[in-house]
């Protein structure tokens, strides 16, 4: 949670040992826009998805400022802080989550975080 939004996170795929591919849909998608690949890649990945904040069953901010790309970077942050605080991950994006996923990674201290970028 930042900001007091909530965000759905998923899970599906090998245990926490696996490599971590983090997924990050576009709008006005949903996490579901990942599952042509997710089954896929969860053979031998920890695979996660979650709803970006104001779509699926994320919370939406109560205000336009709240989808600014500063705070969709944050939502990012914290999702890999929740599924893989010590480990880089891989990174996937889709459509304005390939957008959200650049700007994360072109922010000072994050690229460490991932293994591949979007």
């Amino acid at each position: 949670m930042t900001d007091g939004v909530r965000l759905a996170v998923q899970e599906r795929g090998s245990t926490t040992e696996a490599p971590t591919v983090v997924a990050v849909h576009g709008y006005p998608d949903d996490h579901r826009v990942w599952q042509g690949v997710a089954d896929d890649l969860a053979v031998d990945h920890r695979f996660v998805t979650y709803d970006v904040r104001g779509a699926g069953a994320s919370d939406a901010p109560s205000t336009r400022a709240g989808y600014r790309l500063d705070r969709l970077a944050e939502d990012l942050a914290a999702v890999l802080d929740a599924v893989s605080p010590d480990r880089p991950v891989h990174l996937l994006g889709h459509d304005w989550g390939a957008i959200q996923a650049w700007h994360a990674v072109t922010t000072s201290g994050f690229a460490e975080r991932v293994r591949s970028p979007s």
